[in-house]
Order: C-alpha cells, then sequence, then structure tokens
C-alpha cells in the first residue's frame, strides 16, 4: 500500500491540467522543469546525429521567424514558457518535410519543408504550430498516457531511464518512431499556432494555402507530419472559425510594428 501511494502521488500531483485557449482537462504526470531537462537532453542527442546548417539565407530565415515566434509565444503564455531559452536548428535533410519543437524551447525545421512552406509567413504558421503542441504540453500528455504503468517514472531523467522508457519519451515529442498526436491535440495546436503567428506579425491567412500544399505532398502515404492531422476540408472549416480572432492580432502587431518603424525614423 505505502508503495502504491508513493507511485500515484507524483501522479496525482502533476495529473491535473488544462490545454490553453481549449480548456480541454489533460492528465499529466510530468512537471514543466521535468520536462524541460528531458527537451534539453533529447534536443542535444539529435544535434549530435544530424547534419546541422550555421550559415546562409536558409539559417538566417528560420533564426528570423524563430526568433519572433518566441517572442509572440512569450507574450500569449508566459507561464507556459516560463524558463524556456529559445533555440531553432537548421537540419540539412531535403527528403524530410518536418520541424518539431521540445519543452524548455528547443526547436527545428528540416531543409524538406522550406520550399513547401514557400515564404516566411507559411514557415511561421509551422514553426508556430510545433511550438503550440509543447505550450499545450502535448508531449507529457502523450508520455503520460504510454507510461502510465511505469512505476516512479515522473521523477526519472532520461540518463536514470531505460531504453524502452527513453523510447516512449523521445516519441511522445516527435523524434525516434513517433506516437502520433490526436487529432484533438492536432487542432489544439492549429489554433494555437495561429494565433502565436498572427501575434508574430506573420499573415494567418497563409495558413489555408499553406496546409494545402503540405497535403500536396502526400504521395500515396500520409506525411509523418500529416498522418493525424484533421481532414484537409476540417481543418480549412477551423482555420476559418479562428481567422478573425487571428487577424485582430495580426492587425495589431502590423500596427504596432509600424509605430515603432515611425518613431525609429525620427530617432
Amino acid at each position: 500500500m505505502h508503495r502504491l501511494i508513493f507511485i500515484l502521488l507524483p501522479i496525482v500531483f502533476f495529473g491535473c491540467s488544462h490545454a490553453p485557449e481549449t480548456g480541454r482537462s489533460q492528465f499529466i504526470w510530468m512537471s514543466s522543469s521535468q520536462e524541460i531537462k528531458l527537451g534539453q537532453e533529447a534536443f542535444a542527442q539529435v544535434l549530435q546525429k544530424e547534419k546541422i546548417v550555421t550559415s546562409g539565407k536558409k539559417y538566417e530565415m528560420v533564426q528570423r521567424v524563430g526568433e519572433k515566434v518566441a517572442l509572440a509565444a512569450d507574450r500569449l503564455y508566459p507561464e507556459a514558457v516560463r524558463g524556456y531559452k529559445w533555440k531553432f536548428a537548421l537540419i540539412q535533410d531535403n527528403d524530410m518535410v518536418n520541424a518539431w519543437a521540445l519543452p524548455g524551447g528547443k526547436c527545428a525545421v528540416y531543409t524538406g519543408l522550406l520550399p513547401v512552406a514557400k515564404n516566411e509567413d507559411g514557415l511561421a504558421i509551422v514553426m508556430a504550430h510545433e511550438v503550440a503542441h509543447v505550450i499545450a504540453r502535448h508531449g507529457a500528455e502523450r508520455a503520460s498516457h504510454s507510461m502510465i504503468g511505469a512505476a516512479g517514472v515522473a521523477g526519472m531523467a532520461m540518463t536514470d531511464m531505460d531504453k524502452r522508457d527513453k523510447l516512449i519519451v523521445l516519441s511522445a515529442y516527435g523524434l525516434g518512431v513517433a506516437l502520433p498526436f490526436s487529432r484533438t491535440q492536432e487542432s489544439e495546436a492549429d489554433q494555437l499556432g495561429l494565433y502565436i503567428a498572427a501575434e508574430a506579425g506573420f499573415d494567418p491567412r497563409e495558413a489555408i494555402p499553406l496546409w494545402r500544399r503540405m497535403g500536396k505532398e502526400n504521395k500515396g502515404a500520409p506525411l509523418e507530419f500529416m498522418s493525424t492531422h484533421p481532414s484537409s476540408t476540417t481543418r480549412i472549416q477551423q482555420l476559418r472559425e479562428w481567422m478573425p480572432e487571428a487577424m485582430l492580432r495580426y492587425d495589431t502587431a502590423i500596427a504596432h510594428e509600424s509605430a515603432l518603424q515611425k518613431i525609429n525614423t525620427l530617432k
């Protein structure tokens, strides 16, 4: 009995959470600080195995868009990103049309995504979508459901976990053999990501043609990135429902940027 209480205490303590915007109840056994530590460790492991681009126009674009997305996330969801140290990596892989984000603000974009994103607005939509998954703690939610039977895992760092547990945690954040996000989680990331991109000064209307282009990249079998997303019809309908709010944020961001430019001109 005492052992059972010891195992269940962290689950009860950390289990009650709610997704931003939607308010959906979530079961999460990890604390935010544990998530951040796991994200840092996973990011370092990935970078050791991949070819990282560190200069050039593509790299500069990813950094520029990433910085704006990060600042917008900080403004909109300050509690969710408390303690984050943002970093954006560009991974050289022209066959991978994908991007991901980890707790702690560690994010990556594959070069194969850039032609499909087409422009900075499109890239921002995808990057903000991935950041939204982290803000809504979808990875921790997936890991919690996958590891509910693993006694004591809520207090572990990755270095303390066995190979199976590490795989589950990494997969929950879209690394390794990915555990798919649910359609509910994908819709939440679409909504939050749309607002974050708009807050960052990127045109949210680009989301509709962007996701259409992503869908066209589906050649017979769904892309890993698109496999559990809502259908194109459902997604576009939802985006249109959220668009008025997103446009208000976008117009405010553009007006603010214009005012700052005028002030700087007068200096």
